[in-house]
């Protein structure tokens, strides 16, 4: 029996051996895999640390560009108001001027507006109340230099100020509030252009 277990032994010791090697070449192709596998999922992260990279960069600029957009608009806003409120501020100051630069302003109006026909001039409420004693001859005077002819109505207009001028179905608006609309858009850019 011991040539039997002695051959045993050596098919024991061979096997042993032969499963030796297959374990360590099974270790060398699962090690070859696993470094195989480990180049693959770096070269993922790689291209999708690139892309999320990319994407991250993009809403970056796509984020600042939306916020300098957003600047423009509040400044531009932001100057139109301040624009507005200078124009206001601008027909305030004619509104509230004393009686006698008042209706100097209006005479310097009447040189533009008056027609060589006769006429009626309309003043609102509070300009009708404070008109000076001699603004309808000197109306008049500017109205003659034109060639036509003046009286004022003591009726009134629902104006902000300035005038309205009738003649016969003609009617010509002379409120401070279309003369300023008239104008506007040189008014802006001359505010534009001193403010900005």
């Amino acid at each position: 029996m011991a040539g039997i277990d002695k051959i045993l032994n050596e098919i024991k010791s061979d096997a042993e051996k032969e499963a030796a090697e297959i374990i360590a070449e099974a270790e060398k192709a699962a090690e070859a895999a696993k470094s195989k596998a480990q180049a693959k999922c770096d070269e993922y992260t790689s291209v999708s640390d690139e892309k999320l990279a990319k994407r991250l960069d993009d809403e970056a600029k796509k984020t600042q560009s939306q916020c300098e957009q957003i600047e423009k608009l509040v400044l531009l806003k932001t100057k139109q108001e301040i624009i507005e409120e200078v124009l206001n501020k601008a027909k305030n100051k004619i509104l509230n001027q004393d009686a006698d630069k008042y209706f100097e302003s209006l005479l310097v109006l009447l040189d533009k507006y008056a027609l060589p026909e006769k006429g009626i001039l309309f003043l609102n409420s509070k300009d009708l109340a404070r008109v000076p004693d001699d603004f309808e001859t000197l109306a008049n005077n500017k109205a003659t230099k034109n060639g036509g002819m003046l009286d004022i109505s003591k009726d009134t207009v629902d104006i902000d100020g300035g005038f309205i001028l009738k003649y016969g179905n003609i009617e010509i608006n002379a409120s401070l509030d279309a003369i300023f609309d008239e104008n506007r858009d040189e008014l802006v850019d001359t505010v534009n252009g001193i403010l900005f």
